[in-house]
């Protein structure tokens, strides 16, 4: 497994030994992950990720300590878990995510359209999680290419599955970055026929449902759904009601996008800067997107979700893929391999783009130049190496007392409540909506 390497402050008085997150997801998961296992027996899957989240960027996995020569300051560098899945590291393959997606794309408008699945249909995706996912992915890319062969060309498209809204509910739908156009038989870039749009929104909503729909019937037939219900009537219901693709104006620069769709690349359901575990209540505020209050022409404000620990954990790894399951995709003129590509005139193709190595990417996400001591500035360190401590998760549980209780989560109000500093307007082109 893949571990990287992440700097953490010592300026803060609660964690001068620099580890990650102290009253945040991995203290969360540190105090109440095996309360979990316990309580609802989880798969494998997911308690090697509660694990992996347990000790990473902790002392159990070993790192580095840079001594300050001039003032003696220790500063921490604890070696990350690497999981795929983990919500504290994993920084720089989402930067190398990005690098690479820059490659892909080309010198022309995109469009950022989100696919969403009708909630009648959570049940049955639950319970279907990855023919179903894949299903919907393929069934994006046709919507796209039916709209974009009637027109004559065939386009470039970037896809990532997302299952969750920014309250971590299970809010199945895939962003999808779309040239505007696409090369015909001749080479040649062809535009749509709408202006600023590859097809009307209805023609989108209808095209979309249709194909999901055929998906999910095809694999009815083949005997490769289980569920409780008749998926049939379930199929009729959904058909009667209007399917929501959403669709942003065209532009030429894609940096919010691309930051919007790596953010959760290598990371599940939620980034650390949005939850905070509070110990002494026993309680997970989560920081979220109130759609529900959105005033048209501003950001949406932010509300508060409050919800106990085991909830917490198990609204997150509700949201886990399957095993070996490519939540990002490219299709048409994004692939490399296929010849379409090759007909692509030079002067659509992003030949500056290149992949920045680890230490250019480090010092993009650390905000500095050169490490230098955060006391006094001085670049000369000693560098000593931390063994891993195989006793450290055993002494932190053994030094903490067991929670009070396991059904804490029972009775509890999940009620979210209004931030009160999110009423500023904000654009929506820097905060695409979940």
């Amino acid at each position: 497994m893949c571990r990287t390497q992440a700097v953490h402050p010592t300026s803060n008085p609660d964690h001068a030994d620099g580890t990650a997150s102290g009253a945040g997801i991995g203290e969360l998961f540190r105090q109440w992950g095996q309360a979990y296992i316990n309580t609802y027996k989880p798969c494998k899957q997911h308690i090697k990720l509660i694990k992996s989240i347990q000790v990473c960027r902790t002392p159990a996995l070993g790192g580095v300590v840079m001594v300050c020569k001039d003032c003696g300051a220790r500063h921490y560098i604890y070696k990350s878990c690497g999981h795929s899945h983990c919500m504290l590291c994993q920084s720089i393959k989402r930067e190398q995510w990005m690098d690479r997606l820059n490659q892909r794309l080309l010198k022309v408008p995109y469009i950022h359209t989100t696919f969403t699945i009708p909630h009648q249909l959570n049940g049955l995706f639950r319970m279907n999680q990855k023919v179903l996912y894949g299903a919907l992915m393929k069934a994006c890319w046709q919507t796209v290419k039916v709209v974009s062969s009637a027109q004559g060309y065939t386009p470039g498209m970037t896809s990532v599955l997302h299952t969750f809204g920014s309250d971590m509910k299970y809010h199945i739908h895939v962003h999808a970055l779309i040239s505007l156009g696409g090369v015909d038989q001749t080479g040649q870039w062809q535009y749509p026929h709408k202006k600023n749009k590859i097809a009307s929104f209805r023609v989108l909503c209808s095209t979309f449902k249709q194909m999901m729909i055929s998906q999910i019937q095809q694999l009815e037939k083949t005997n490769q759904l289980r569920y409780h219900l008749p998926v049939e009537e379930m199929l009729k219901e959904v058909a009667k009601v209007r399917w929501v693709v959403h669709s942003t104006r065209p532009t030429m620069d894609t940096t919010v996008i691309q930051s919007y769709l790596a953010r959760y690349i290598n990371r599940t359901a939620i980034s650390p800067s949005r939850l905070k575990y509070l110990p002494q209540q026993h309680e997970v505020h989560i920081l979220y997107n109130d759609y529900k209050h959105q005033q048209s022409g501003l950001a949406a404000p932010k509300a508060i979700k409050v919800m106990s620990p085991l909830e917490a954990i198990h609204q997150m790894l509700q949201h886990v893929l399957p095993l070996y399951f490519n939540k990002s995709r490219h299709y048409g003129i994004h692939r490399h391999g296929t010849k379409v590509r090759k007909q692509i005139s030079n002067q659509l193709i992003n030949h500056g783009a290149i992949i920045r190595t680890v230490f250019e990417i480090l010092r993009q996400l650390l905000k500095i130049d050169v490490f230098a001591c955060e006391h006094c500035g001085s670049m000369d360190f000693i560098k000593d190496i931390i063994a891993q401590d195989d006793s450290y998760l055993l002494s932190y549980h053994q030094n903490r007392a067991p929670p009070a209780s396991l059904a804490l989560h029972a009775g509890r109000s999940s009620n979210p409540t209004v931030h009160p500093i999110a009423q500023k307007g904000v654009s929506h082109a820097a905060n695409p909506q979940i």
